[in-house]
């Protein structure tokens, strides 16, 4: 299955307004409040914190030269985004429900967890909000943490790339953390994941829950 990629206008200089979701290494995930679409914000370190729902403003930089096959939806913005304001869980509803992952095909337009780097052509998006049928499950595995949950129809299970959770999952020695009792670690009922593709590593992209979201 191929999904449209909605690419928004990276205009050098240009402000991007967005609606962080989460926190990446090199950046973050969020929405473009303007297009309303998907966006990987690459910036440089030494900004402030961000957490879900910030709202944060940043000028875009020069484009990414050769350009991210793997995050077609990345945006190099030229400093580290300033926090702006935040909205709620309700008022930003509007836009994640219009990004939501349609209910059938394979997640992100493949089956499995991994694909061969070399197979990613840019063609498709790279993230999707979508709402599990059963879990959210957090389980704590050799590597790291893995994210089970339903969906589709179908069990998947990812590894956790939300760093924040995942570090406090291991500070309360949690092995195995429910939906209810990740109510309680975080604050509110994880009602939605944001799935992202990240890598390569080793000549493969792995998919990984990067954030656990309120519902509806």
């Amino acid at each position: 299955m191929r999904t449209e990629v909605r690419y928004r206008v990276a205009i050098v200089g240009a402000e991007l307004r967005m609606l962080v979701l989460a926190p990446q290494p090199d950046g973050c995930v969020g929405i473009d409040l303007d297009s309303g679409a998907f966006v990987r914000a690459l910036f440089p370190p030494g900004g402030e914190p961000l957490e879900a729902f910030d709202v944060t403003a940043a000028p875009i930089g020069d484009p990414l030269d050769p350009p991210d096959t793997v995050r077609p939806e990345a945006v190099a913005l030229a400093a580290p985004p300033r926090r702006i304001g935040s909205l709620s869980s309700r008022r930003a509803e509007r836009y994640l429900q219009a990004l939501r992952h349609p209910p059938h095909g394979p997640l992100l337009g493949f089956a499995g967890v991994t694909v061969p780097y070399w197979t990613v052509t840019g063609d498709r998006p790279s993230l999707a909000l979508l709402e599990p049928t059963e879990g959210p499950l957090i389980l704590a595995g050799p590597g790291g943490f893995d994210c089970r949950f339903g969906w589709n129809g179908t069990v998947h299970q990812l590894p956790l790339g939300d760093r924040q959770l995942a570090t406090d999952l291991y500070r309360l020695r949690r092995r195995r953390s429910s939906p209810r009792e990740l109510t309680r670690i975080m604050g509110f009922r994880p009602g939605r994941l944001l799935v992202v593709i990240a890598g390569p590593v080793d000549g493969h992209c792995t998919k990984q829950v990067a954030a656990l979201l309120p519902g509806r």
